[in-house]
Order: structure tokens, then C-alpha cells, then sequence
């Protein structure tokens, strides 16, 4: 599924956010990326990451997921998306709550355009506060993938997204989570004297 995912994905298609395994966001989210983003497409993934979601039976594509991250019972959604006017390239990575006829939206991280970065929902144990805390419970995150710092996670707590550290057990990593080794650093070219 990754591979055919990238496959359309990288080729003129990129607007099209249904996916083969019938993920798709709703039109309600697309009109909004269309008014606030002209232009927008989902964020490309290098194929090692297509290959490594194909791999795992991924659900869903690199650059979208859905998931219960406000632990509301309504399902959200999460994309990763490129803009690519010439000279202003920018890959989004957005958060859409369900709130009954709408969706709120969060922005997550902006950057420069990295084909390093996916999108995968993890359950993690979360605490609930305020005035009628619960004890921990597992709940979803939104792990982001990639990028030169590592894995991020977001957990929406207390009103409002916040990346807490990961759950995943460095020695014992999680096998679910489709992991990519970075890129090698790029060899410095030697100068002759």
C-alpha cells in the first residue's frame, strides 16, 4: 500500500487525499486547506518510508492519519502538507479536531520541505487533570517520524497539544512503528592541497 500510495503520491496527484485503503479527509478539512493553503499537496516520503508503512499494513499513508487525539470519541485527523510556490517552500504538519460541524485546526511543526517526516498514531498512557483527574489510560498521539532531532510526540492534554517525550523504550523499540534509519551524513569532498 505505501509503495502504490507513494507512487501517486509523488506523481500528479498529490491533491488527492483518498488513499487506497479508503482513508480520506473529510471535504470539510479540504476546503479549509484549500482556502488557507492555495495550492497545498500532501508532503512526499522518501521510499524507504513508503516501503517501511507497505511493510507494516499501515492504515494510512505517511503524510495523513486519523486518530481519537482529543479523547472526545470523534475521529480527528492529521496531515502533513507541502507548499511549494517557488522560493517559499513549507511543509505543514496540521492537526484537525473534530468539534461536532467543524474541525479546529492546531499547526504542529512548519519547515523547510524534508521528505524525512511521517505520520503515525501511537497509544500512549496519558493522565487526565483539571477539575476531575483520572489516572492514566492509553490514549492517541500523534507521533511525528523523522527529521534531525528524532521522533516527536504530541499529546493533546489539558486543552492543547504539548510534545511529551516518547514511550517508545530506546533499548527495546517499538516494532509497530515503521522506523527509517536517517540519511547518512553527506561525505565531505576532499581537497587536494
Amino acid at each position: 500500500m505505501g509503495a502504490l500510495f507513494g507512487a501517486t503520491l509523488l506523481g500528479s496527484a498529490w491533491g488527492d487525499t483518498k488513499t487506497p485503503t479508503g482513508i480520506s479527509l473529510p471535504d470539510s478539512i479540504r476546503v479549509t486547506l484549500n482556502q488557507e493553503y492555495p495550492g497545498w499537496k500532501l508532503a512526499p516520503a522518501t521510499p524507504q518510508i513508503q516501503k517501511a508503512y507497505k511493510t507494516h499494513h499501515s492504515a494510512h499513508p505517511p503524510s495523513l492519519a486519523s486518530g481519537d487525539f482529543d479523547h472526545d470519541g470523534h475521529t480527528d485527523y492529521a496531515v502533513q502538507i507541502m507548499l511549494a510556490t517557488p522560493g517559499e517552500e513549507e511543509q505543514i504538519i496540521i492537526v484537525f479536531l473534530s468539534r461536532g460541524d467543524h474541525y479546529e485546526e492546531t499547526i504542529l511543526q512548519s519547515m523547510g520541505v524534508d521528505p524525512n517526516y511521517s505520520l503515525w498514531v501511537t497509544r500512549t498512557s496519558l493522565d487526565e487533570t483539571g477539575a476531575n483527574p483520572t489516572p492514566a489510560a492509553k490514549k492517541d498521539a500523534l507521533l511525528v517520524l523523522g527529521g534531525p532531532v528524532g521522533d516527536t510526540v504530541y499529546a493533546y492534554e489539558d486543552g492543547k497539544f504539548h510534545d511529551i517525550p516518547s514511550p517508545d523504550d530506546l533499548e527495546h523499540p517499538d516494532s509497530s512503528i515503521p522506523r527509517v534509519a536517517p540519511p547518512p551524513d553527506p561525505v565531505p569532498e576532499k581537497v587536494d592541497p
